[in-house]
């Protein structure tokens, strides 16, 4: 019998579309939870919550900090806090689909902020696969014909800094620990949001079941798991297959939106599944065909 030779980036990517998974609930969970909590208040529980569990598991790895490890890490905050907040904020406002749509576009803006910030080239095949996804993710979650919104315009500016932060991410991670990376993220994003939260909002946040289940699902799956996956491995693949393998991402939103909130799917949104798992999958068959030529 002879032994499948996976790649390594091939089974990073498998964890990174497991990954989406996890976020592919969050925008239903967060919307539920934003009933009961104001949007910035409601970000701050889910990573205050996220830091106690994620320093008790891991609390061991941060004893050796130092200071170009501290300042990497909150260098990285800064994106990855203003990607969550404005899509926390924006999901106020606008539709799960809008969201998922709107939040998928720093998929579009890596490619050229990465050959901008750090002058690598993307491959052709990627680009074009990632042309594939995005015209399946416009048909996907086509918002039909309602304007634009605050929510969506705040939700563009949250794809911005998400976009920041996988180039950013992609040049540390080999050079840091990612679970320290991680940790220093969520605990800052855990304070700045609650002293925004003070100022930005009228606060308020109801006891309630629905938002003690939101926060539990957003900080341990949602947040401990997924970010930490996250940070783990998208060092092994490069940034565009990433954003590749996030397009699932809305595919999977949709489809818990089917199972858990009884929404129906159009024959639209079956052909724009279907587009971008082609585009996930011509990417990965390209990466796997390499790599056999390779090892030939």
């Amino acid at each position: 019998m002879t032994k499948l030779n996976i790649p390594k980036s091939t089974r990073a990517e498998g964890v990174l579309a497991f990954t989406t998974m996890l976020w592919g609930m969050t925008f239903i969970v967060t919307k539920r939870g934003l009933g009961d909590a104001s949007p910035l208040l409601f970000l701050s529980m889910r990573f205050g919550a996220a830091s106690l569990i994620y320093f008790a598991i891991f609390r061991k790895h941060f004893s050796g900090l130092n200071k170009t490890t501290i300042l990497r890490s909150l260098f990285l905050s800064i994106f990855f806090f203003s990607g969550y907040a404005f899509q926390t904020v924006g999901l106020k406002y606008t539709s799960v689909a809008k969201s998922a749509l709107f939040t998928y576009m720093f998929a579009v803006f890596v490619p050229p902020l990465q050959f901008f910030l750090t002058g690598k080239k993307p491959k052709f095949l990627n680009i074009a696969a990632l042309v594939v996804v995005f015209i399946g993710m416009l048909i996907f979650t086509a918002p039909g014909n309602s304007s634009l919104n605050i929510g969506d315009y705040l939700t563009l500016f949250g794809a911005i800094g998400y976009s920041f932060f996988i180039i950013f991410l992609d040049r540390y991670t080999g050079k840091e620990n990612p679970v320290v990376l991680t940790g220093v993220q969520f605990f800052m994003s855990a304070v700045v949001a609650a002293v925004m939260s003070i100022f930005l909002e009228d606060s308020f946040a109801y006891p309630t079941v629905n938002l003690f289940v939101s926060i539990l699902y957003l900080a341990v799956p949602g947040s401990v798991i997924a970010i930490y996956l996250m940070n783990k491995y998208q060092g092994i693949t490069t940034p565009v297959k990433a954003c590749i393998v996030y397009a699932l991402e809305p595919v999977f939103t949709i489809f818990f939106g089917w199972l858990i909130l009884q929404e129906g799917l159009t024959s639209s949104e079956f052909l724009g599944a279907g587009l971008i798992l082609a585009g996930v999958v011509f990417s990965e068959l390209i990466g796997a065909l390499r790599a056999r030529k390779k090892t030939v």
